[in-house]
């Protein structure tokens, strides 16, 4: 457990595991570093994992003016070069994926690799279109106590357990929901994948048959539109199949690290 500085921000984070490879695990709105518990407990043994909490998330508290997309990926680097870290394996669920994606994009040479959990990051193309300022406006609604668009709609039937431990972790963020589509909106981000040609990262896409937030055929599309980025759909799960089917997902992701 530690903490850097990154544009005035006490940026929380924790390092688990001392293997040669590093994987970082970006979290999305829904959560924060604590969410990863099953990609930690599966990976730890065989690499080095960094959790952390977003600028404005969890235990990385900022006023509001200083929740800015734009700085996710010095934030990134910041843990990195506290820990000597050179290059690094991103894996990013839905808001993350606006950290992973600007590295890659500015910083190539820091990032072996990104997985962009349903998530478009800052990728757009003309063949991709989603309201992504309506996308993150839905996912801090909840139709009940445990029920919420991040999950897939029968999760909380079929999980009761699971469902509740998402709503505890996502309760650890004081933000105001509000304020994340605005700041969104506002970051001028974006980046056409037809002007990224040279792209190399090893890029794979992640969605599953349920994710209401960002749907699998708009995820397959902006995947195709991403040079040499690979693409799959993991069944049976929403917008967060790292949580609802972590072995499913685990199993991708060894894959992709092979």
């Amino acid at each position: 457990m530690a903490t850097v500085s990154s544009h005035g921000t006490s940026i929380y984070y924790e390092v688990h595991g001392e293997g040669d490879r590093t994987l970082v695990f970006a979290h999305g709105m829904g959560g924060n570093g604590a969410i990863w518990f099953n990609q930690v407990a599966h990976f730890s043994p065989d690499y080095r994992v960094i959790v952390f909490d977003h600028r404005y998330f969890g235990r990385s508290h900022c006023a509001v003016d200083d929740f800015r997309p734009a700085w996710f990926p010095d934030d990134a680097l910041a843990i990195l070069d506290a820990e000597n870290i050179s290059t690094a394996t991103f894996i990013c669920q839905s808001m993350g994926g606006w950290t992973g994606s600007q590295l890659a994009l500015r910083h190539a040479d820091r990032v072996d690799g990104l997985v962009m959990s349903h998530t478009p990051g800052v990728f757009t193309h003309a063949s991709a279109v989603n309201d992504r300022r309506a996308v993150i406006q839905l996912v801090s609604q909840r139709t009940s106590s445990f029920s919420t668009p991040a999950l897939a709609a029968d999760y909380p039937a079929k999980n009761p357990v699971g469902a509740v431990l998402y709503a505890e972790i996502s309760a650890f963020n004081s933000i105001d929901p509000a304020v994340i589509p605005r700041k969104i909106g506002e970051a001028g981000i974006d980046v056409d994948t037809d002007s990224i040609d040279d792209y190399k990262v090893p890029t794979l896409f992640i969605t599953a048959d349920h994710d209401v937030l960002f749907p699998p055929a708009y995820i397959e599309a902006l995947a195709h539109a991403v040079p040499g980025a690979g693409f799959a759909n993991l069944g049976d799960a929403g917008h967060s199949s790292y949580f609802e089917i972590p072995e499913v997902f685990n199993a991708r992701l060894e894959q992709f690290l092979a």
